[in-house]
């Protein structure tokens, strides 16, 4: 009996060994590590359709920059923003071009005030001057120049998170009238009347004032944009030409009412600006949605010029007669700021409608009027180059995304 417990038990202890040097002789794969979602970089959103990063690439969880599944009430996995603003309107990365065009209107400031003509008490040519209290009937203020209409545009190619933007606008050439009309009271404060126009500017039946003026811009810029913290902002820097043309004139007739027209005693004094400027700008704005069709933006820009400026003045008198012509130029620098406020319609992502309203000083400029001479003898004119002018008015614009 003990003999066959001793056998049972070494027969028991080797097929033990036996299993154990077969386990460790089994090879088994490497274990796998629990799945875990790659987590993408974190880019702000952006709140400037147009500008700015775009939302993560789809894909399944554990992808290269795939965001990990969103927790529920948390729009695209990033908790606190609003889902709108993980897909913005023209992205700069989503879009390869786009295309603005526009209107918008432009009311000009009235000129700087210098009195020109008084009524005079006396309703003939006396060859004498009013007296000291006559009352002042026009100044250089008149016309006041009509509201302009113009039309602007925009082309941008998209370079990753900027963009290189070609645009311009042009107000065209308007002329503004108005007509002066008191036989024999007009009396112009006007001295040293060149030979033959004595007696024109004296008494005079009716004077026609008229002021032409245009404005043109052409202008290359690099935009690009950031949105740190939720706040998204658009940075400009960029060249543009701007070119300001003016005609301020005064057709004088003496006795057109009471005796007639008569070239001989009719005629036109006359002065004409013209500013080429060449410069640099740089620009700030920021473009903030309220809801996903619908935000405000605004921009603020500032433009530091080279000024060609160059003055013409003229008297001739109908029939041909040249009293006097001058003309002058000179550099001169020049400087204009822009502010714009806008609402913006979002038509989904290949759409924007920009209603908004413009305020624009240009500083520093030969202005027309300014150059009218008293001294009818001065070819010159009175050779001011420190006109400021300001002006305001809505613009509506409609941009494409490609």
């Amino acid at each position: 009996m003990v003999r066959i417990s001793g056998t049972l038990l070494v027969m028991v202890a080797v097929m033990e060994a036996a299993m154990t040097s077969a386990g460790y002789a089994q090879s088994y794969p490497e274990p796998v590590p629990l799945a875990r979602t790659a987590a993408a970089p974190y880019a702000p959103p952006s709140i400037w359709p147009g500008f700015g990063p775009t939302s993560a690439p789809a894909g399944p969880p554990g992808a290269p920059g795939v965001y990990p599944p969103a927790p529920p009430n948390i729009p695209n996995g990033r908790p606190g923003l609003p889902e709108y603003w993980e897909e913005p309107l023209g992205s700069y990365g989503k879009y390869d071009y786009y295309l603005g065009v526009g209107w918008f209107g432009l009311k000009r400031q009235r000129n700087d005030r210098q009195d020109l003509f008084v009524r005079d008490p006396v309703s003939s040519d006396d060859n004498r001057p009013p007296p000291p209290d006559a009352p002042v009937i026009a100044t250089t203020r008149i016309p006041d120049p009509n509201f302009q209409s113009g039309v602007r545009w925009t082309f941008g190619l998209v370079e990753d998170a900027a963009a290189w933007e070609f645009a311009g606008f042009v107000l065209p050439d308007h002329t503004t009238n108005v007509t002066l009309t008191n036989p024999g009271r007009i009396s112009g404060l006007f001295f040293n009347p060149p030979t033959g126009f004595e007696n024109i500017f004296d008494n005079a039946d009716r004077v026609r004032f008229s002021f032409r003026h245009q404005l043109y811009n052409l202008e290359g810029n690099y935009h690009w944009a950031s949105s740190p913290s939720g706040a998204g902002f658009d940075y400009l820097v960029g060249v543009r030409y701007v070119d300001l043309q003016e005609r301020y004139a005064l057709l004088v007739e003496d006795n057109s009412i009471q005796v007639g027209p008569d070239p001989a005693e009719t005629a036109t004094y006359s002065t004409r600006t013209h500013n080429h400027l060449i410069g640099g700008s740089l620009g700030l704005g920021a473009r903030m949605p309220i809801v996903e069709w619908f935000g405000v933006s605004w921009f603020l820009r500032g433009s530091w010029f080279a000024n060609r400026a160059d003055i013409d003045v003229e008297l001739v008198r109908q029939d041909g007669l040249l009293g006097t012509r001058g003309s002058s130029s000179t550099w001169r620098f020049s400087h204009m700021y822009e502010i714009n406020v806008a609402a913006e319609l979002y038509l989904g992502t290949f759409c924007r409608i920009k209603g908004g309203y413009n305020l624009l000083w240009l500083l520093d400029v030969a202005e027309a009027a300014n150059q009218v001479s008293l001294d009818l003898s001065n070819p010159q004119g009175r050779r001011s180059f420190g006109g400021d002018i300001f002006y305001h008015g809505p613009s509506v614009e409609v941009e494409f995304n490609f």
